[in-house]
């Protein structure tokens, strides 16, 4: 069967699917952010898209619109990059998941694309607590997009801080396999190259400028669509073992 995207469809097609068993929805919650000077403000957005389809067909689900704007609020000193409160955050989520059940799906599943979702999302999912009737599945845990750097040593050999944790040579790599005209390879260059996982915690206290001038964490100089297409391999199969 496949996915189905669910915004191309009329109600009574909707109505019609899910009466004939099709109850899944996905969902993917990226960002507008900025992601270095030679990647498109939309980078999570458009991994969020591709992601959200690619679950969708394994699933047989309908596949939503991706939710473009998230927690970046540690981005905000890069010109363009658009931001909502964690409070807001979980009141879209709650109200998105309302809706869903209301009009009749049975599981939703929710696939956060930006690394400053994931909480935000777990506490979204606590907070709205069961609903009747509706299975709610989420990968929330950060560590996903630590387990596609590792990846990137073990098979190519680049270093974890170069495959890094914004714009590096893992996310440039994945852009490039999906929308390679958007991703602007000279133009790009190192950022924070330290240890990754002690940056984490500058990062949403204190904003990547104040460790990266350019906003990239990592360095994409070894990023190939090659490369990228071996990351969605495994991002696929580290989302379906989460959620599906």
């Amino acid at each position: 069967m496949g996915a189905v995207e669910l915004d191309r469809m009329s109600w009574p097609e909707v109505q019609a699917e899910l009466a004939a068993g099709r109850d899944t929805v996905v969902m993917a919650f990226g960002a507008t952010e900025q992601h270095g000077p030679h990647m498109p403000l939309a980078t999570d957005a458009l991994i969020g898209d591709h992601l959200a389809r690619l679950v969708a067909d394994e699933l047989d689900a309908f596949v939503a619109p991706t939710v473009r704007v998230g927690c970046s609020e540690h981005h905000l000193e890069f010109p363009g990059t658009l931001s909502v409160s964690a409070e807001t955050f979980h009141d879209v989520v709650a109200d998105l998941v309302r809706s869903l059940a209301r009009g009749g799906f049975r599981r939703v599943v929710l696939l956060p694309t930006h690394g400053g979702n994931f909480g935000p999302l777990a506490e979204a999912i606590q907070k709205l607590g069961p609903i009747e009737g509706l299975e709610v599945r989420a990968l929330t845990d950060l560590g996903a997009l630590m387990a596609i750097a590792q990846m990137g040593a073990e098979e190519f050999g680049v270093p974890l801080n170069e495959g890094g944790l914004h714009a590096g040579e893992w996310e440039t790599s994945m852009l490039e396999a999906i929308h390679p005209d958007l991703v602007h390879p000279e133009r790009g260059q190192p950022g924070y190259t330290g240890d990754m996982e002690a940056a984490i915690g500058a990062i949403f206290t204190e904003g990547v400028h104040r460790l990266s001038p350019n906003g990239v964490l990592g360095d994409p100089s070894q990023a190939t669509p090659e490369h990228g297409q071996r990351y969605w391999d495994k991002v696929l199969a580290v989302a379906l073992a989460e959620v599906g």
